[in-house]
């Protein structure tokens, strides 16, 4: 049984070290066969940098490396090219001038091993020495990885990030006069940000990034999740004590989901990162959210009112999902880009994409997440009042439920800036979004909007919540609306739930309930 290469981004090292590869090579055959300028964008860890890596060694002519592998039989020329690989993840970005600076070492870095000095200037200058003095022999590869690196480090704070990309600008900006000395060039980085504001001249440059043909170069398929990985997971299966078909089915559930391309049957693909780990650790975890999430990401859902219960069912247009600039960042956009949110459906009356959570791992982390920058509390103290609610939901303990949600909301500080109905609206679909339950809020009916209809194993729960007013009087506006018509014919119970609050004591005040007599068949 192979190792799992985690953590490792190198090609050459998991080939020689013999580390478990999932072939990717007749998708990366097709790429660089055919155009020379692309532009790839995908979430953090998964797998951007081993993609530049192995490219580098197919541009290097290290083709014993490729042996077995899908473009060892396909007719490539194997000729041998000087490459030039920037990540700039690994280059200072604290300041602009930091980052010039840094820039400049990685060139001349770079140019030492091919016996080059290279001449003072700019960053950009230096590239275009560099590229012009490899090129005496042959056309020169370009590849930068993570070229949105240091303005994401950088995005809650306008000025800098501006001034970052600037940096940047000018530094991409000599790419254009050298075409004739370049054979590829290809960057990566997990947001597309506009070209006029980036990548202005290069307008042969390819974004790929929506393309069917490059939705599942990164990622894995289900297909490629049963092949390459059977024996891991075969192991596992067997340590956990379950059939190999039951823990496929629950790696899909935690895993999957991941749509890049526009086509509406496009194939989902698996978080590379969180299968391994999975695998490996023999357990189900929030791996790929564990390694960090931007804090911009939080600042951001925090400036917008966490409108988290939206994610589930957002629109956005094709223009959107393309690109976005510092000065204005769409949330949908920012999510989906960093991979919280994935491409689900089209609606062909609006014209835009819908996009949804793609997994567990995503939902329950995103939520985690926001709800843990909400109340400051740490990450016990929401289990147990999860584990609570949903044992008292599932008793029907409405006194237990009142004082669970009494006790959460106490612990949540009204100075977060929500509008009051929707403060109290969106901690309670937090709290239950992760106890499991299938929830709602703001469900259209033919007479008025329901708050929160919320789904059991058993039950469905009609929710009205009033501000500064009786729980009796959410009880009568769902049965005077009839909130509860288009539930009667599912064949569970109907309870209906009041829920008042007291904009005083920024808590509940009241809870009633009432359930539903079956209809007879």
């Amino acid at each position: 049984m192979k190792e799992l290469p985690i953590g490792i981004s190198t090609f050459p090292e998991i080939i020689q070290k013999g580390y478990l590869y999932v072939d990717k090579t007749a998708i990366i055959y097709s790429i660089v066969s055919r155009k020379k300028y692309y532009f790839l964008n995908r979430p953090r860890r998964f797998g951007k940098s081993l993609l530049v890596s192995t490219i580098e060694a197919i541009f290097t002519a290290n083709r014993e490396l490729f042996a077995g592998l899908a473009i060892d039989s396909l007719p490539y020329d194997w000729q041998k090219h000087p490459v030039i690989s920037i990540s700039f993840s690994g280059i200072p970005y604290t300041t602009p001038e930091l980052l010039e600076d840094g820039i400049k070492r990685y060139l001349k870095d770079i140019a030492a091993e091919h016996q080059i000095v290279l001449q003072k200037g700019t960053a950009g200058e230096m590239l275009k020495e560099l590229v012009k003095t490899l090129a005496i022999s042959t056309t020169v590869v370009l590849l930068v990885d993570e070229y949105d690196y240091p303005i994401l480090q950088h995005i809650h704070d306008k000025e800098t990030a501006k001034a970052i990309r600037g940096i940047l600008k000018s530094f991409y900006g000599f790419i254009k006069d050298l075409d004739k000395y370049l054979r590829f060039v290809f960057f990566t980085g997990v947001s597309k940000f506009s070209n006029t504001s980036l990548f202005s001249g290069l307008n042969n440059l390819e974004d790929i990034g929506l393309d069917i043909e490059s939705n599942t170069l990164l990622g894995y398929t289900s297909a490629e999740v049963a092949h390459y990985f059977h024996e891991h997971v075969v192991h596992m299966a067997h340590k956990i004590g379950c059939s190999k078909e039951r823990l496929l089915e629950d790696i899909k559930t935690w895993y999957d989901g991941y749509q890049f391309a526009l086509e509406r049957h496009a194939t989902k693909v698996y978080n590379p990162f969180s299968v391994m780990l999975c695998l490996t650790k023999g357990r189900f975890s929030n791996y790929w959210f564990q390694t960090g999430t931007p804090s911009f990401l939080m600042t951001l859902l925090e400036e917008k009112s966490y409108p988290i219960e939206e994610f589930e069912h957002m629109e956005v247009t094709e223009n959107n999902l393309g690109a976005f600039d510092i000065d204005a960042i769409p949330l949908g956009v920012v999510l989906f880009q960093a991979g919280y949110l994935t491409i689900q459906g089209y609606n062909q009356e609006t014209g835009n994409y819908v996009l949804t959570y793609p997994n567990k791992e995503t939902i329950d982390s995103l939520i985690e997440n926001v709800f843990a920058s909400m109340t400051s509390k740490p990450e016990a103290y929401l289990n147990s009042i999860v584990s609570a609610l949903r044992r008292a939901f599932k008793e029907c303990d409405f006194k237990q439920i009142q004082t669970i949600l009494t006790q959460l909301y106490a612990h949540v500080p009204y100075t977060i800036h929500i509008g009051e109905e929707k403060y109290y609206q969106t901690i309670f679909y937090l709290a239950f979004k992760l106890t499991g339950a299938v929830i709602a809020v703001e469900q259209p009916t033919h007479d008025g909007r329901i708050d929160v209809v919320l789904e059991t194993l058993g039950a469905y729960f009609i929710i009205e919540m009033k501000i500064n007013a009786p729980a009796i009087k959410a009880l009568e506006q769902i049965k005077y609306k009839k909130y509860y018509q288009p539930y009667e014919s599912k064949g569970k119970k109907i309870i209906l739930v009041g829920i008042a609050f007291d904009t005083t004591r920024k808590n509940i005040s009241e809870l009633e309930y009432e359930e539903l007599p079956m209809q007879k068949k």
